[in-house]
């Protein structure tokens, strides 16, 4: 066996019996970490399933061309000539003004209760255009909707850009509040998991001094703290995966029709599996980050005595 294979493991003993002595402080920090993990991992839930549901509602999106009520035949024509001719579009179905009229009193009798019964059809016609799936799709779709707003007949244009925009603007953001807090909740816990070895350094102080008098090298020394702080972020991560399981069990059982009722065929998903080793890791980083600190700091102030 290797000489760092030795220390590991007699690290690896050392570490034991220090957790078995201060179970308290140790457990303290698991928690601390536990916590914080979750939190993190919550907003990482809420923000995947709205990239679920964002992409989800992408696929279904559609360019509405409505048409003028003067609009001549030729017009017509030209308009589905410049349809067909860009390739990606997938399909063009074309409203005409009583079936648009009928299917909106359809709608509002179905969800308002309410029948319309006009003497006059307010509703234009309209084509309806799908485009094919893509990763830049919504970039086609507006692009030739600028191409085709000017052309003669067209009235208007819907493909809900504002929603679009406004939806794409708070992914952004919960995007840079995620990593903002990250970054802070990893700092809070490099503070307090570095308290937690510091306690365990100083109870321990004079058992330190002697390895080190009688020879022991300041890496054998360190060993042992390094792997209770990578233990403290591995424990804490481990229990707030398994808390953060039992809520997203719990909230799609209870949730999951309310979805479906909402954006049928959408699920409710948990943390996809890379993201989740990444927590992993991140959690044993910042144990072994402010274990370090924590070590590096004593040897700086016994090197001064």
């Amino acid at each position: 066996m290797s000489s760092i294979s030795q220390e590991l493991l007699i690290g690896f003993q050392a570490t034991v019996a220090n957790v078995r002595s201060n179970i308290q402080t140790f457990m303290i920090s698991v928690i601390t970490i536990a916590i914080s993990i979750c939190i993190l991992g919550f907003f990482l839930i809420i923000f995947f399933n709205l990239n679920v549901f964002f992409s989800s509602w992408n696929q279904q999106v559609q360019l509405i061309v409505y048409l003028k009520d003067d609009i001549t035949q030729s017009n017509k024509k030209d308009l589905e000539n410049l349809f067909k001719q860009n390739s990606r579009v997938q399909s063009i179905e074309e409203v005409t003004k009583d079936r648009a009229w009928k299917e909106f009193r359809k709608s509002q009798e179905k969800k308002l209760g309410l029948e319309l019964d006009f003497d006059f059809n307010p509703l234009p016609s309209s084509y309806r255009i799908s485009f094919k799936l893509s990763d830049n799709r919504l970039l086609h779709i507006s692009e030739f909707a600028n191409i085709i707003q000017n052309e003669l007949g067209v009235e208007s244009i819907e493909y809900g850009e504002n929603w679009i925009s406004r939806f794409e603007k708070f992914m952004v953001f919960c995007r840079v509040f995620l990593m903002a807090s990250g970054a802070l909740l990893s700092f809070g816990l490099i503070l307090i998991v570095s308290n937690t070895i510091r306690l365990s350094i100083y109870s321990r102080q004079d058992e330190i001094e002697l390895m080190l008098l009688i020879g022991a090298t300041p890496r054998f020394v360190k060993i042992p703290f390094l792997l209770e702080g990578i233990l403290q972020g591995l424990s804490g991560s481990l229990l707030s995966l398994g808390l953060m399981l039992v809520v997203y069990c719990y909230l799609k059982s209870e949730f999951q029709a309310s979805m479906d009722y909402i954006a049928s065929g959408i699920e409710f998903h948990f943390i996809p599996q890379p993201y989740l080793l990444s927590l992993v890791v991140l959690s044993m980083m910042i144990g072994f980050v402010a274990s370090y600190v924590s070590t590096r700091q004593y040897m700086q102030v016994l090197n001064k005595k």
